[in-house]
């Protein structure tokens, strides 16, 4: 499954509960609810002295699969900076609390993080996987990135499909180089399946002549 996410913009699961439940490896990131601190920062969610409420629904081929309200408190109403996450997603009610930490950047301002209620350390994305009932990290979860799982075939169709699509969408102003250095790199992936190919009908011929089959 992929979730697409919509964003509407308001004001200013595990049974038995954290820690509990099965974990399983079955699950990659494209099988999860992500929620990120990144895009609330963007809009305007994490700032000081705010209370900031915004909606979020994610879509799966064109079903709403997770409709949350979060509410972000940094020093307004609670002691501690944090995010509650209430609502439904993927058939399981939501209703969560979670602290939110900070770190200052050198040249100014500070970067949000919440502490993932798993392994209580810092991460900027959220997941929630099938079944559960709250957020924690990829790490907390014990998820794998997709591609983690794709053999190096896979990959390479992936890489290309990517670089073209940067190729598409660059200027007419582009320089050649940019272009050039794009075009490679489609063609070392297009030659790596190319080998895997070969190796994959070498073995196929060795096993016919050795009579396996």
């Amino acid at each position: 499954m992929l979730f697409t996410q919509c964003i509407s913009i308001n004001g200013g699961g595990c049974h038995g509960g954290y820690g509990s439940g099965r974990r399983s490896n079955r699950w990659t990131s494209e099988d999860c609810v992500r929620l990120c601190l990144s895009d609330l920062r963007r809009d305007g969610a994490l700032q000081r002295n705010v209370m900031a409420r915004r909606e979020r629904r994610w879509y799966c081929d064109g079903e709403c699969v997770a409709d949350l309200t979060i509410v972000a408190d940094v020093d307004c109403l609670q002691k501690e900076p944090c995010l509650r996450i209430e609502g439904r997603a993927m058939g399981q009610a939501i209703n969560q609390h979670l602290l939110l930490d900070n770190q200052p950047l050198h040249l100014g301002g500070e970067r949000w993080y919440a502490l993932c209620p798993l392994t209580g350390k810092r991460c900027v994305t959220l997941v929630l996987p099938p079944d559960m009932t709250f957020f924690a990290s990829m790490s907390g979860w014990r998820i794998p990135y997709s591609c983690q799982r794709e053999d190096r075939t896979a990959r390479s169709h992936r890489a290309i499909g990517k670089l073209e699509g940067r190729l598409r969408g660059l200027s007419k102003y582009a320089r050649k180089s940019t272009i050039k250095r794009l075009r490679n790199r489609i063609a070392h992936h297009q030659d790596m399946i190319e080998e895997d190919i070969c190796q994959l009908r070498q073995r196929i011929f060795d096993l016919d002549g050795a009579g396996v089959g």
